[in-house]
């Protein structure tokens, strides 16, 4: 019987936590025969990690991190490594995402090795918009990969994945998404995007502007890093 690793991300979410994690349970745990529920907690310091904890038991979570930041790539990283499941759902936390959505992607897991939640309806703001364009633009132009959303946070991929991508040391000190998707796509890995819904939480964590600079800098840099050593595959 196939397991399912589900990993929630958690920074600095003491006031919703809990709550996300019920709606996962109810909507997605409950549903599935074989699974594991994983918090990856990243160094909050609002008690997130405490509010976790204190539902552990309850819902037979389990939680990894470390109390001091990794910081969102090395977070993410560090969950994968920890998951067993032939499949492995990724979803940032800060009930941005509807639980719900779990299930477009799980109905298409046999037709890609990574499926990619397309965020839809977005209302967040306009620099935000600008910059998701501007990424999958350059990402398509660059990279050549098409991808309308490659930096989502709400993803489903197979071992596949996990072998050939997470294994590999990765560049990127930001936009982790973007180039475990590349990564993907130049590995020969299937990569399906599905429409997904989108809400930016009250509890959400961004990019905020005044850092936006600095990170495009450091985008440029990791992806001519990271075409280097594509091209030195091929």
């Amino acid at each position: 019987m196939t397991l399912i690793s589900v990993i929630l991300l958690a920074h600095d979410q003491a006031g919703s936590i809990q709550r996300e994690i019920a709606a996962f349970n109810d909507v997605v745990i409950r549903h599935l025969p074989r699974h594991e529920l994983i918090i990856a907690e990243d160094g909050s310091s609002d008690g997130t990690r405490e509010q976790i904890e204190a539902v552990r038991e309850k819902y037979g979570l389990r939680i990894v991190g470390a109390v001091e930041r990794l910081g969102y790539a090395r977070a993410v990283r560090n969950a994968v490594a920890q998951a067993g499941g032939d499949f492995v759902f990724i979803c940032d936390g800060g009930e941005k995402h509807d639980p719900a959505d779990f299930w477009k992607l799980y109905a298409r897991r046999h037709d890609a090795d990574l499926i990619v939640g397309r965020r839809t309806k977005r209302s967040d703001q306009w620099y935000r918009l600008l910059l998701t364009s501007a990424l999958n633009l350059f990402v398509r132009r660059f990279f050549g990969v098409d991808m309308r959303d490659a930096d989502s946070g709400i993803r489903l991929c197979n071992r596949r994945v996990v072998d050939q991508v997470f294994a590999s040391p990765l560049l990127f000190r930001g936009f982790i998404s973007t180039e475990i998707a590349v990564r993907a796509s130049k590995c020969g890995l299937r990569c399906l995007e599905v429409p997904v819904s989108y809400r930016r939480g009250r509890t959400s964590r961004g990019l905020p502007l005044r850092n936006m600079p600095r990170a495009i800098m450091r985008l440029l840099a990791d992806s001519w890093t990271l075409k280097r050593e594509l091209l030195t595959r091929t």
